[in-house]
């Protein structure tokens, strides 16, 4: 979860995450090739980026227990107690313009709330830009990062952070009411399991956005269909301004259109959304 300033304490009695499983789990496909796990590291994100820019091969993936220099959006710190959740990066090579860059994540988003219902019932929903929520809390985030080189994009790092078997109710300086799969369900759930599904669930999704057939439009009707703002009155901050106005829709770039009280139409590419309480 994204917080301000704290420190947390690992669980060192909590059962590591067992890659091997994983791995086993998806012989067939291209995220269980190249499994590299790590119990402690700085970021994810980070240590595959260093290991595209070093030709590391498309579906490789960086899992670990415990991040010391987890980031959200923003810069924010994404803390998360060890051994507890799910914490993990992919890479990709997609031949892809980097004006259609957020299909990925919005194809990585829709794989993981698929994967949380299966598991556990939940039926989570996904707050614009990269959130994963289960009512009013946050249950993930999504941390998308790339690099291009003469307009054409190099490499793609998804990663994602999912509260699975932690109560983040318990760290009071968190900058968002926050849940778990375990708060919400009071249910154990595999990590391994759990990471298999997603990685399965997203090799299809990306097949699919890649191959012949383009399926774009599909996964833009899901995406705008388990959106947890649409339709609703909400406050954008962009850090220049603050807007309030009715979720319109989600553009195919990710761009967020908002109709606000006079009747504008006006587009957001990024800014922290909340929805509107009346009382």
């Amino acid at each position: 979860m994204e917080k301000q300033n704290i420190k947390t304490n690992g669980a060192e009695n909590s059962e590591p995450f067992h890659p091997g499983v994983v791995s086993h789990g998806l012989k067939e496909c291209i995220f269980g090739q190249n499994m590299i796990y790590r119990d402690t590291i700085g970021s994810t994100n980070a240590e595959l980026k260093k290991l595209a820019q070093e030709g590391a091969p498309e579906g490789t993936v960086v899992v670990a227990d415990e991040q010391r220099a987890g980031c959200g959006r923003l810069g924010r710190q994404w803390v998360s107690k060890k051994r507890e959740n799910l914490l993990f990066s992919v890479l990709l090579r997609p031949n892809l313009p980097p004006e259609k860059i957020f299909v990925l994540t919005m194809i990585f988003a829709l794989a993981g709330i698929d994967a949380v219902e299966t598991v556990s019932g939940l039926r989570a929903m996904i707050k614009w830009p990269n959130d994963i929520y289960v009512g009013v809390k946050k249950l993930g985030g999504i941390l998308t990062e790339f690099a291009i080189s003469q307009r054409t994009v190099q490499y793609t790092v998804l990663g994602m952070g999912l509260n699975v078997n932690w109560n983040p109710s318990r760290v009071v300086t968190l900058l968002y009411p926050s849940s778990s799969i375990f708060s919400e369900t009071r249910k154990k759930i595999s990590r391994e399991e759990l990471l298999t599904l997603i990685l399965s669930r997203f090799e299809l999704f990306y097949q699919r956005v890649l191959g012949d057939k383009n399926d774009h439009d599909v996964f833009y009707k899901r995406w705008n269909e388990r959106s947890a703002i649409l339709g609703k009155q909400v406050v954008i901050e962009t850090g220049n301004e603050c807007v309030q106005g009715e979720a319109a829709g989600i553009d195919h770039d990710g761009t967020l259109t908002l109709i606000t009280g006079d009747g504008q139409r006006r587009k957001f590419l990024c800014g922290d959304v909340s929805v509107k309480t009346t009382f």
